[in-house]
């Protein structure tokens, strides 16, 4: 490697790396302030392991913008400093000077999208640690769960993800006309392999073309035949339970519902990370419930920030390498006017994706396709 290509590389990093500790200290002070953070946490110690950890939670956000100022900056004072003309005249071509930053803009790219799965990179880092104090809340509260195809519908209070334990469930449970067959009404439920268990609650079960559903002495549910002029009469009584008793303990092995991807509806796409947004999409039982559109677009957001790095370097680069010299104050002005302009196409394309006009992977790709063409056309007319 050369001196100047290792100059390059030492100017860069400088500038990244101080962007990226303003960036993420102003974002870290507004978490404590927010959470009161300082209140759980008094040791040096458990503070500093909560920088570290929120760190990899917005490494994929901040990147980015690290990677625009950094490269901003750079070419600004190597400009400033007359260093820029300097290389140019002694034989430099613009591709070898940029080469080593667009470069480190793809280690960037790499490790953007890597730090995507921060769930994975939390656990790894406490189970270094040995502290779990940060590990995030796997519990849902007060949701419902709409199973179209299945006819059944749950209730549920809370529900822990890892050990699959809710708490307050009710399950109603119909036929396809969507009469009433029974309804569980339990302290407690439980997620296993073999289906859901129920505990201490009450059970009703109504007539229908089955029958009467009861509960036997393995305490699962089993259906009570009744002749067809008593079925027939039981049905014009309206919506009557025939049946009803309280138990200590149900099993239905043949249901495996999921709650968990209706609990993560209760969440804003924000708080969610790439793996949970993933799960989401994929298991949610109806894909193309509209539901799921601002959850689709949250994904594709992450999906862009890897890339973003390589764009935002070109923007900069666009942006700070000029024919005319140009003051600082000017590029500054002028990337903020950049900025203003991609933020504003950003927030437009988004809305036309919740909207459902545009994919969200279209919506979400506008907006840098679009700066990295202008950047492009900047660099071929300034080369």
């Amino acid at each position: 490697m050369k001196i100047i290509e290792k100059y390059l590389i030492f100017e860069w990093l400088k500038w990244f790396f101080l962007c990226f500790l303003v960036l993420y200290s102003l974002l870290f002070l507004q978490l404590l302030n927010d959470e009161n953070a300082l209140l759980n946490n008094t040791g040096l110690v458990s503070i500093l392991s909560l920088f570290v950890i929120k760190a990899i939670d917005y490494i994929t956000w901040l990147f980015p913008i690290s990677c625009f100022f950094s490269t901003l900056f750079t070419f600004s004072f190597l400009a400033k400093n007359r260093e820029l003309s300097a290389l140019l005249s002694s034989g430099f071509s613009t591709l070898n000077i940029f080469r080593p930053i667009l470069v480190i803009a793809l280690v960037c790219c790499v490790l953007t999208w890597f730090c995507q799965d921060t769930e994975r990179l939390v656990a790894w880092y406490e189970g270094e640690n040995g502290s779990k104090q940060f590990k995030k809340n796997q519990k849902f509260y007060s949701f419902k769960m709409r199973l179209n195809s299945a006819n059944r519908t749950w209730f549920f209070e809370n529900f822990d993800k890892v050990s699959g334990l809710a708490k307050k469930v009710h399950l109603y449970n119909y036929d396809d006309h969507g009469n009433d067959l029974f309804r569980i009404r339990s302290e407690s439920g439980q997620k296993t392999k073999k289906g859901w268990i129920f505990n201490n609650g009450n059970f009703l079960g109504f007539s229908s073309s089955r029958g009467i559903p009861t509960i036997d002495k393995n305490n699962k549910i089993s259906w009570e035949s009744i002749p067809e002029e008593k079925n027939k009469y039981s049905q014009t009584q309206g919506n009557t339970p025939k049946y009803q008793k309280s138990f200590n303990e149900i099993k239905l092995p043949y249901i495996d519902d999921d709650p968990e991807p209706f609990g993560l509806l209760r969440i804003s796409p924000k708080d969610l990370n790439y793996r949970e947004l993933n799960d989401l999409i994929e298991c949610f039982p109806n894909p193309n419930s509209l539901k799921l559109t601002p959850y689709r677009l949250r994904s594709a957001q992450f999906f862009w920030n890897a890339p973003a790095c390589l764009f935002a370097v070109i923007c900069a680069l666009a942006i700070a390498v000029r024919r005319e010299q140009n003051s600082i104050g000017f590029t500054i002005g002028l990337s903020l006017i950049w900025i203003i302009v991609f933020y504003m196409l950003r927030i437009f394309c988004d809305a036309m994706g919740k909207l459902g006009v545009l994919s969200e992977w279209i919506s979400t790709g506008i907006p840098f396709f679009m700066i990295l063409i202008f950047s492009v056309g900047q660099l071929w007319k300034n080369r």
